[in-house]
Protein backbone atom coordinates (compact mmCIF):
# COMPACT_ATOMS: atom_id res chain seq x y z
CA UNK A 1 0.00 0.00 0.00
CA UNK A 2 1.34 3.31 -0.99
CA UNK A 3 1.97 6.24 2.25
CA UNK A 4 -0.71 7.87 3.00
CA UNK A 5 0.59 11.32 2.14
CA UNK A 6 0.66 10.24 -1.11
CA UNK A 7 -2.33 8.94 -1.85
CA UNK A 8 -5.31 10.84 -3.10
CA UNK A 9 -8.05 12.67 -1.19
CA UNK A 10 -10.32 10.33 -2.79
CA UNK A 11 -8.47 7.33 -2.25
CA UNK A 12 -7.80 8.40 1.75
CA UNK A 13 -11.62 8.77 1.84
CA UNK A 14 -11.97 5.22 0.42
CA UNK A 15 -10.18 4.11 3.35
CA UNK A 16 -12.67 4.85 5.98
CA UNK A 17 -14.55 1.54 5.06
CA UNK A 18 -11.40 -0.74 5.58
CA UNK A 19 -9.77 -1.53 9.35
CA UNK A 20 -10.36 0.37 12.10
CA UNK A 21 -6.51 1.61 12.43
CA UNK A 22 -6.01 2.28 8.61
CA UNK A 23 -9.11 4.39 8.26
CA UNK A 24 -8.15 6.44 11.47
CA UNK A 25 -4.71 7.28 9.34
CA UNK A 26 -6.40 7.80 6.39
CA UNK A 27 -8.70 10.26 8.34
CA UNK A 28 -5.63 11.77 10.18
CA UNK A 29 -4.17 12.70 6.84
CA UNK A 30 -7.13 14.12 5.63
CA UNK A 31 -7.02 16.10 8.91
CA UNK A 32 -4.31 17.30 8.38
CA UNK A 33 -4.57 18.71 4.72
CA UNK A 34 -7.81 20.58 5.33
CA UNK A 35 -8.11 21.68 9.51
CA UNK A 36 -6.58 24.86 8.68
CA UNK A 37 -8.79 25.65 5.77
CA UNK A 38 -11.95 24.67 7.87
CA UNK A 39 -10.80 26.11 10.81
CA UNK A 40 -10.14 29.82 8.99
CA UNK A 41 -13.48 29.13 6.94
CA UNK A 42 -15.44 28.93 10.65
CA UNK A 43 -13.77 31.93 12.10
CA UNK A 44 -14.17 33.94 9.08
CA UNK A 45 -17.87 33.70 9.00
CA UNK A 46 -18.70 33.00 12.39
CA UNK A 47 -16.66 36.05 14.06
CA UNK A 48 -16.10 34.45 17.27
CA UNK A 49 -13.02 32.04 18.26
CA UNK A 50 -15.35 29.75 20.52
CA UNK A 51 -18.33 28.95 18.25
CA UNK A 52 -15.65 28.62 15.19
CA UNK A 53 -13.64 25.82 17.29
CA UNK A 54 -16.70 24.29 18.37
CA UNK A 55 -18.25 24.12 14.49
CA UNK A 56 -14.87 22.87 13.28
CA UNK A 57 -14.76 19.80 15.63
CA UNK A 58 -17.96 18.93 14.63
CA UNK A 59 -17.46 19.30 11.07
CA UNK A 60 -14.59 16.55 11.36
CA UNK A 61 -16.53 14.46 13.62
CA UNK A 62 -19.81 14.52 10.89
CA UNK A 63 -16.81 13.97 8.31
CA UNK A 64 -15.91 10.80 9.56
CA UNK A 65 -19.34 9.43 10.56
CA UNK A 66 -20.33 10.63 7.24
CA UNK A 67 -17.93 7.52 6.45
CA UNK A 68 -21.45 5.01 7.56
CA UNK A 69 -23.07 5.65 4.41
CA UNK A 70 -20.86 4.06 1.81
CA UNK A 71 -20.52 6.92 -0.65
CA UNK A 72 -18.39 8.04 -4.10
CA UNK A 73 -16.23 11.04 -3.20
CA UNK A 74 -14.95 13.00 -5.83
CA UNK A 75 -14.06 16.17 -3.60
CA UNK A 76 -13.18 15.84 0.04
CA UNK A 77 -12.23 19.29 0.09
CA UNK A 78 -15.35 20.67 -1.13
CA UNK A 79 -17.71 18.05 1.15
CA UNK A 80 -15.75 19.06 4.10
CA UNK A 81 -16.65 23.02 3.41
CA UNK A 82 -20.30 22.15 2.75
CA UNK A 83 -20.52 20.07 5.74
CA UNK A 84 -18.73 23.38 8.16
CA UNK A 85 -20.94 25.83 5.86
CA UNK A 86 -24.24 24.11 6.95
CA UNK A 87 -23.22 24.00 10.34
CA UNK A 88 -22.18 27.81 10.38
CA UNK A 89 -25.81 28.56 8.56
CA UNK A 90 -27.26 26.43 11.09
CA UNK A 91 -25.72 28.07 13.94
CA UNK A 92 -26.09 31.74 12.93
CA UNK A 93 -29.89 30.76 12.31
CA UNK A 94 -29.82 29.20 16.04
CA UNK A 95 -29.08 32.02 17.98
CA UNK A 96 -25.91 34.22 16.45
CA UNK A 97 -25.87 37.50 17.14
CA UNK A 98 -24.93 40.16 14.78
CA UNK A 99 -23.48 42.34 17.23
CA UNK A 100 -19.63 41.57 17.56
CA UNK A 101 -17.31 43.39 20.24
CA UNK A 102 -14.24 44.50 19.02
CA UNK A 103 -12.10 41.66 21.48
CA UNK A 104 -13.75 38.79 18.99
CA UNK A 105 -11.79 40.35 16.66
CA UNK A 106 -8.46 39.82 17.79
CA UNK A 107 -7.02 37.03 16.17
CA UNK A 108 -3.15 36.03 17.29
CA UNK A 109 -0.76 38.42 16.23
CA UNK A 110 2.39 38.48 17.56
CA UNK A 111 4.54 40.41 15.14
CA UNK A 112 2.34 43.24 13.86
CA UNK A 113 2.51 47.00 14.28
CA UNK A 114 -0.48 48.50 15.61
CA UNK A 115 -1.15 49.97 12.25
CA UNK A 116 -1.53 46.69 10.76
CA UNK A 117 -3.28 45.58 13.92
CA UNK A 118 -5.58 48.25 13.40
CA UNK A 119 -5.98 47.42 9.43
CA UNK A 120 -6.74 44.02 10.03
CA UNK A 121 -9.50 45.05 12.60
CA UNK A 122 -10.92 47.11 9.87
CA UNK A 123 -10.88 44.44 7.49
CA UNK A 124 -12.75 42.21 9.75
CA UNK A 125 -15.08 44.60 10.64
CA UNK A 126 -15.67 45.25 6.96
CA UNK A 127 -16.37 41.43 6.47
CA UNK A 128 -18.71 41.29 9.28
CA UNK A 129 -20.44 44.24 7.53
CA UNK A 130 -21.20 42.52 3.99
CA UNK A 131 -24.33 40.78 3.09
CA UNK A 132 -23.83 37.24 3.79
CA UNK A 133 -23.59 35.83 0.71
CA UNK A 134 -21.06 38.25 -0.34
CA UNK A 135 -18.69 37.63 2.48
CA UNK A 136 -19.12 33.67 2.62
CA UNK A 137 -17.80 34.33 -1.27
CA UNK A 138 -15.22 36.83 -0.30
CA UNK A 139 -13.92 34.07 2.52
CA UNK A 140 -13.91 31.30 0.04
CA UNK A 141 -11.51 33.21 -2.55
CA UNK A 142 -9.45 35.40 -0.28
CA UNK A 143 -9.37 33.18 2.91
CA UNK A 144 -9.19 29.64 1.38
CA UNK A 145 -8.06 30.34 -1.97
CA UNK A 146 -10.76 28.52 -4.00
CA UNK A 147 -11.02 28.56 -7.67
CA UNK A 148 -14.38 29.92 -8.86
CA UNK A 149 -15.47 26.63 -9.83
CA UNK A 150 -14.70 25.31 -6.34
CA UNK A 151 -16.71 27.69 -4.67
CA UNK A 152 -19.85 27.38 -7.26
CA UNK A 153 -19.69 23.37 -6.21
CA UNK A 154 -19.52 24.04 -2.65
CA UNK A 155 -22.30 26.83 -2.91
CA UNK A 156 -24.44 24.71 -5.09
CA UNK A 157 -24.43 27.63 -7.79
CA UNK A 158 -23.39 28.76 -10.73
CA UNK A 159 -20.00 30.31 -12.03
CA UNK A 160 -21.46 33.10 -13.21
CA UNK A 161 -23.17 34.04 -9.75
CA UNK A 162 -20.25 33.57 -7.88
CA UNK A 163 -17.92 35.67 -10.05
CA UNK A 164 -20.76 38.77 -10.03
CA UNK A 165 -20.91 38.23 -5.81
CA UNK A 166 -17.37 37.85 -5.17
CA UNK A 167 -16.81 41.75 -7.96
CA UNK A 168 -20.36 42.81 -5.81
CA UNK A 169 -18.28 41.68 -2.57
CA UNK A 170 -15.20 43.40 -3.02
CA UNK A 171 -17.04 46.88 -4.21
CA UNK A 172 -19.33 46.87 -1.52
CA UNK A 173 -16.25 46.31 1.35
CA UNK A 174 -13.99 49.00 -0.69
CA UNK A 175 -17.03 51.04 -0.35
CA UNK A 176 -17.37 50.40 3.44
CA UNK A 177 -13.52 50.49 3.89
CA UNK A 178 -12.34 53.50 2.08
CA UNK A 179 -13.35 56.39 4.58
CA UNK A 180 -11.72 54.36 7.53
CA UNK A 181 -8.32 53.75 5.69
CA UNK A 182 -8.22 57.30 4.38
CA UNK A 183 -8.46 58.36 8.26
CA UNK A 184 -5.82 55.87 9.55
CA UNK A 185 -3.09 56.67 6.97
CA UNK A 186 -4.21 60.11 6.65
CA UNK A 187 -3.35 60.97 10.51
CA UNK A 188 0.28 60.04 10.33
Amino acid sequence: MKKLKYMADEELYDLFYAEKAVARKAFDELYSRYSSKIYVYCRKVLNNDELAQDIFQETFTRFYESANVRRNMTNVGGYLIRIARNLCINEKIRKYNDKISLDDLQLPVYDRTFEKQQVAELLQTGLDALPEKYREVLVLKEFLDLSYKEIAEVLKTTLPVVRIRIYRAKNKLREILTPYLEDVYNTK
